[in-house]
């Protein structure tokens, strides 16, 4: 597994050829690890569309929502998002806002998925 995927860790040469980048997290794992991402950002956060989110299933082959450990899968990356913004906001309070509402998203005081307002981190 590649242990951060998502589109900013790819790239796409010249000459097509598809390269992936930061390699650090590449580990030996359950593909849905990745899967994940792109779920969430789909189903929590509504950043990637119904037909974008669709047709990243059937290149795949299969959704990784239908599986038994998305749940978990979910809450841990979700988890890990939020206190990545809550270590860059110590860092830039411009951040702490973001850091804040991913933290009350995840305590329920936003209703169920998806959370507006998650948006990207520098």
């Amino acid at each position: 597994m590649h242990g951060d995927a998502w589109s900013g860790n790819i790239v796409v040469t010249a000459t097509g050829q598809v390269v992936f980048l930061d390699l650090e997290r590449t580990a030996i794992g359950p593909p849905e690890w990745d899967l994940v991402h792109t779920a969430i950002k789909h189903h929590s956060f509504g950043l990637v569309s119904r037909p974008d989110y669709t047709a990243f299933c059937n290149a795949y082959g299969a959704d990784v929502t239908d599986w038994v450990g998305y749940p978990l899968f979910r809450d841990i990356r979700e988890l890990r998002m939020t206190t990545m913004a809550a270590q860059l906001a110590a860092e830039d309070p411009r951040l702490a806002h973001q850091a804040a509402h991913r933290i009350e998203c995840l305590r329920g005081l936003h209703g169920p998925r998806p959370w507006p307002g998650w948006s990207a981190l520098p």
